[in-house]
């Protein structure tokens, strides 16, 4: 039999006398060792660091097989990790912890803490991992995406980690409307939802109580009339864009300042109208300043609108992704990148296409939940030596093509999920910007605008019908654009032409719109000069057809282009829709769409199996009042020839289903009116804007088969 004898006297002794005679007395469970008073669990007065089992009291220690553990403590029960604690007292049985440690006197000992996990709402998610660990929230759900689970978000549909709730009614001050007075101690805020949101609010610079900042170096514009402040905070890198409606009323010029701060001011980016920035999570400003000119203020009202869109790296493994999941309808997107800063050269060829696309890439993935209309399109033009193709994908991997071109495509897609790929032809890298549109192919409620542009070729023939074709005259007469003043007729009076008359008709739509409804709105979507002149930034330009510089085919895309409408296929026109026809004579001509032709010249609003053609409303033939200028005609596709029973016709039409010979599409009613890429443009004022289009006098000649 072995013995460990501990000396016990000794630290009987110890127990009550220092080394220097002092009496030391320790608390229970304690007995005085090495100069100071230790645990003792089991009151044998041994101390548990040299008690070979703390838990039970030996006073003798007597460890016959002398493997650590004590005789009293061996058969008994057993020690799983050895530290001389019985495993039915041990508070952490496969961890050595002879001093049971418990900081938090939860049972558990502090080294097992560590490790087991902790579920204190009981959903099912331990702490660590809890989006929300005080109440459960079995799902994880987080709708705004900011680390904070709905079920103890403040502000559950608005990115708001920080959870501020100012006046403590338990709503976020990022969902709630709590006063602000627009200074730089306390702006107006701006909620971000991570998935992206649209912002919008209407101000008069007179009214502010804040003057505070009169420059934004470097630029020297003069700004120290009263401002706005605005303040949001971004989750993640975004893209933010900010613009103040166009036109301004007369005699006022606020500018809209893109700060990193406030305190001091740091401008990241200024302008007239609107800015466009991709920016890293973190909290910025936006400044409402009126702009002085000689001396005086030129306060007044203004209309921001901010919008937020996510930014992704664009590959293949963290690819751009478009609106919700499925997309919010309708959709509209812009977004420049530069495929020379790509991280993506993952996908070299398009099967069966064999051109070579192995440069770096940019990818966009979508997901719709019903039939859409679907455009995809690089602006025009490219920057020398780039050469970005664009590929709709049905998978990604592997690659399976829908479709390629080299800078546009405009179909229909059924339900599902689909990738936009902008990649590099033989490495020809650049800078593009990317315009994808999205809408509904079945138009649900009162979605388009035909209506309106129908009574409006009524009212239009009623009132200024036949007055005389002039392909140099533009308008029959002065229209007033809203409460942003006249766009004037030009040319020969009560007399136009084609393309001005699609103009003239969507014009006059919107008013007769106006009248119907009260909505003056339509007015602000686009500055009134975008339909009176012809650069790149004006719908006229696009109207007037332009295929190098602008890639405009005709009003369809014109409509496109600013948001207004969208293509879509022939087959499914309705009255009031827009279509530019070529000829096999090579003219072309501008129309509105008023119902599909049968063979026995009857008019459909629908589209049956015998379709010849379509009936129209325009500006052509002669300029002699009485058999020119505004008026119904019906035009024939070539296959059918000329029918000699059909008057008022219009012959050698093209069909086609390219968007190119037939360009056809529909205007959205404007409560679907979405801004687009060309929108931002004609928003922008200031800077020099060549004219891009002008009035092809030999393909629009006005004539027209019975002429």
């Amino acid at each position: 039999m072995k013995y460990t004898l501990f000396s016990a006297a000794f630290l009987l002794f110890a127990a009550c006398s220092g080394t220097d005679g002092t009496v030391t007395t320790c608390e229970n469970n304690q007995v005085y060792f090495e100069g100071e008073c230790r645990a003792d669990s089991d009151g044998d007065r041994i101390p548990d660091v040299r008690d070979n089992c703390p838990m039970v009291a030996n006073y003798v220690q007597t460890d016959s097989d002398g493997n650590g553990v004590g005789d009293a403590c061996e058969g008994l029960d057993s020690d799983s990790d050895g530290d001389g604690v019985l495993d039915s007292v041990d508070n952490c049985v496969n961890i050595p912890n002879h001093d049971q440690a418990d900081s938090d006197n939860d049972g558990i000992g502090d080294l097992c803490d560590e490790l087991i996990p902790v579920d204190v709402d009981g959903d099912g998610t331990d702490d660590d991992d809890d989006n929300c660990p005080a109440v459960a929230n079995p799902g994880q759900d987080d709708s705004d995406n900011d680390g904070v689970g709905d079920a103890c978000d403040n502000c559950p549909l608005v990115s708001n980690a920080d959870q501020a709730d100012s006046n403590a009614n338990g709503i976020g001050d990022a969902c709630e409307e709590v006063e602000h007075d627009g200074t730089i101690q306390d702006p107006f805020i701006i909620p971000v939802n991570p998935d992206g949101n649209t912002y919008s609010d209407s101000r008069n610079t007179s009214d502010s109580i804040s003057d505070e900042i009169d420059d934004y170096p470097p630029s020297t514009v003069d700004e120290s009339g009263p401002e706005y402040i605005y303040m949001f905070t971004l989750p993640r890198k975004m893209t933010v864009r900010a613009s103040i409606a166009s036109p301004e009323p007369d005699g006022v010029d606020i500018d809209i300042h893109l700060l990193s701060s406030v305190n001091p001011v740091n401008l990241i980016e200024r302008a007239n109208l609107a800015v466009t920035e991709t920016l890293e999570p973190g909290t910025y400003y936006l400044s409402l300043d009126t702009y002085v000119s000689s001396g005086s203020p030129m306060a007044g009202n203004y209309n921001l609108t901010v919008s937020f869109e996510p930014w992704f790296q664009g590959t293949v493994n963290d690819p751009v992704v478009l609106g919700g999941n499925p997309v919010a309808l309708p959709f509209v997107f812009v977004d420049t990148r530069n495929t020379a800063q790509s991280s993506s050269d993952s996908i070299d060829s398009y099967p069966p296409n064999t051109l070579d696309e192995s440069g770096p890439e940019y990818v966009y993935t979508f997901t719709v939940d019903r039939p859409v209309y679907f455009a995809a399109e690089i602006l025009l033009p490219e920057p020398a030596g780039a050469d970005i193709d664009v590929h709709l994908l049905s998978s990604i991997s592997p690659v399976t093509l829908v479709e390629r071109a080299n800078h546009k495509i405009v179909m229909e897609l059924t339900a599902g999920t689909y990738y936009v790929v902008l990649d590099s032809y033989q490495g020809m890298v650049g800078e593009y910007t990317l315009n994808i549109t999205l809408r509904e192919r079945d138009f649900p409620g009162n979605t388009l605008f035909g209506d309106y542009m129908v009574s409006a070729t009524t009212w239009i023939y009623n009132n200024y019908g036949l007055l005389g074709y002039d392909i140099g005259s533009v308008l029959t007469h002065d229209i007033e654009y809203g409460p942003y003043g006249t766009i004037p007729q030009t040319g020969t009076p009560n007399k136009t032409m084609c393309v001005a008359a699609v103009l003239e008709i969507i014009l006059t739509a919107m008013q007769l719109y106006v009248d119907d409804t009260q909505d003056t709105s339509v007015w602000d979507f686009l500055p009134k000069r975008a339909w009176q002149y012809l650069s790149a930034k004006d719908i006229k330009a696009h109207i007037w057809v332009n295929y190098d510089d602008i890639d405009s085919g005709g009003s369809a895309d014109a409509l496109r282009h600013f948001g207004m409408g969208m293509n879509v296929p022939f087959e499914r026109l309705v009255p009031g829709s827009v279509v530019n026809i070529n000829r096999t004579t090579g003219t072309g001509h501008a129309v509105v769409f008023l119902g599909f032709l049968d063979s026995a010249g009857n008019v459909h609003e629908t589209h049956t199996g015998d379709i010849i053609g379509f009936k129209y409303f325009s500006s052509q033939g002669s300029s002699t009042p009485g058999s020119g200028g505004m008026s119904y005609r019906h035009a024939i596709f070539s296959d059918y020839g000329c029918p000699s029973d059909i008057t008022i016709k219009d012959c050698n039409v093209i069909y086609s289903t390219s968007q190119h010979y037939l360009n056809t599409g529909v205007i959205y009613h404007p409560s679907h009116w979405r801004a687009a890429y060309y929108t931002y443009l004609a928003r922008a004022k200031g800077g020099f804007w060549p004219d891009v289009s002008s009035f092809d006098a030999d393909y629009f000649d006005g004539r027209t088969t019975d002429d």
